[in-house]
């Protein structure tokens, strides 16, 4: 009997739990919605997301931004721009000082982070940004790392996760290691 009466409160406990997991993911949306520069319909922000200056930040439809992402700038009149159907995994830490684009059908796997600016050999020294574009369909795998000098990622390609991307990338080929290398086309 004791043990059917645990099981009971367990499953109160994870319907709870979801169910207060879904509120903070939906009122984390319709916030996030009123601050951005543009949010298209179907788009999700969930819960744990932050960012600067959100007014320069542009969201076309079906944006997915999962928990613990943030957005951020060294540059005040730096824009980012996300296409339709954009999926950012969790922990994704991406600076758009330089101005960033990202393109349709793109996927952004867990703890990725890109950079589009330097400070030289001085971090005291003004950042300078660098643009970045990711062209449609592109799959950045976990925990990569795109360095501010990579201005181009080319569409349909794949980086291995774990990746170093220093330069840029051309269209349809799959690139991988530290620093990131061709392997193959696709």
């Amino acid at each position: 009997m004791g043990k059917i009466i645990l099981k009971c409160i367990y499953l109160l406990y994870i319907y709870i739990n979801r169910c207060i997991r879904f509120m903070r993911n939906v009122l984390s949306t319709i916030l996030w919605k009123h601050l951005f520069g543009k949010c298209g319909n179907g788009t999700k922000v969930y819960h744990g997301f932050h960012c600067r200056w959100p007014g320069n930040i542009f969201l076309e439809n079906n944006v997915l931004i999962q928990f613990y992402c943030g957005f951020s700038t060294e540059i005040r009149n730096a824009k980012l721009v996300i296409l339709d159907k954009v999926h950012i995994n969790s922990g994704c830490q991406i600076d758009y000082s330089g101005n960033l684009e990202i393109r349709s059908g793109v996927t952004i796997s867990k703890d990725t982070y890109i950079i589009t600016h330097s400070h030289g050999y001085d971090p005291r020294n003004q950042p300078i940004g660098k643009p970045l574009l990711i062209e449609e369909n592109v799959w950045i795998g976990a925990n990569v790392i795109i360095l501010d000098s990579v201005s181009y990622i080319g569409k349909n390609s794949i980086i291995g996760a774990g990746s170093v991307v220093t330069r840029d990338i051309e269209d349809n080929v799959i690139v991988a290691g530290n620093p990131a290398k061709f392997i193959r086309n696709r």
